[in-house]
């Protein structure tokens, strides 16, 4: 009797464990410059803090296995498991160039991924979401084009981060110096999960309604190892262990 009491209680134990290590999870956000864009990706993943991460360079029409992108307000919702079309910086000058994190091609915040006129693009989403189905514990992913406020050409809006459906904040505030507003790269963003919980989507929204053509690229993954069961699903696990020694006691 004494050995299944101390058997239920160690395993109360490591189920306490898990639910506070789970309701201790939280998301941190770490914002680099422009500066710290380089060529050669392997010097730039060291000094992201991705090297070893699987990388999506948008180089091609596939995705990495668990991604999808979708598109929402302003357009009809639209979800993407692979690029429309390849977009290139290149071709709309100044508007486009050197918004890239690596190559030349990025994923746009307009439906077909693609700019038909450089001057006024029409289709662009209020809202854009990269959902990664396994979950990750960190995920990073280089924004480029973004016309805020303060930038120093065309300002339009300001934008709002979520991560995991949760509104994290308005992201130029969020970014703070390492921020360069306008049309160029902006900054990189590596997410990270701790104690137990993981990354599933991340959403970018343009403010008001505004139509700003965002760019994304170099979008880097650390796939969750494993996954924690959720509260609920602990605590009907823990109320069934608890229970067992008082059915075998009746029996």
């Amino acid at each position: 009797m004494f050995k299944r009491t101390r058997t239920t209680l160690a395993v109360l134990a490591l189920l306490m464990f898990l639910l506070c290590d789970r309701a201790n999870a939280s998301i941190t956000l770490n914002f680099f410059p422009t500066s710290d864009f380089d060529t050669n990706t392997t010097t730039m993943d060291a000094a992201l803090g991705v090297t070893g991460y699987t990388i999506d360079t948008f180089e091609s029409t596939s995705f990495i296995p668990g991604l999808t992108i979708s598109l929402t307000g302003g357009v009809p919702s639209t979800t993407w498991t692979s690029l429309p079309n390849l977009f290139d910086e290149g071709p709309c000058g100044p508007f486009t160039a050197n918004s890239a994190w690596d190559g030349t091609h990025e994923v746009l915040n307009v439906l077909n991924n693609t700019v038909t006129s450089c001057t006024g693009p029409a289709n662009i989403s209020q809202f854009i979401t990269f959902n990664y189905g396994p979950g990750a514990t960190s995920l990073g992913i280089g924004m480029g084009n973004f016309q805020s406020l303060s930038s120093p050409s065309f300002p339009i809006t300001n934008h709002e981060l979520f991560v995991n459906g949760v509104d994290m904040g308005q992201l130029e505030t969020l970014a703070g110096g390492a921020w360069t507003a306008g049309l160029a790269r902006n900054a990189y963003l590596r997410i990270d999960a701790t104690g137990g919980t993981s990354i599933t989507s991340v959403e970018f929204e343009n403010l008001n309604g505004s139509d700003d053509v965002l760019g994304f690229d170099h979008l880097a993954v650390l796939p969750a190892a494993t996954t924690v069961p959720e509260p609920g699903t602990l605590f009907v696990t823990l109320a069934g262990l608890l229970a067992l020694p008082a059915i075998r006691f009746r029996r």
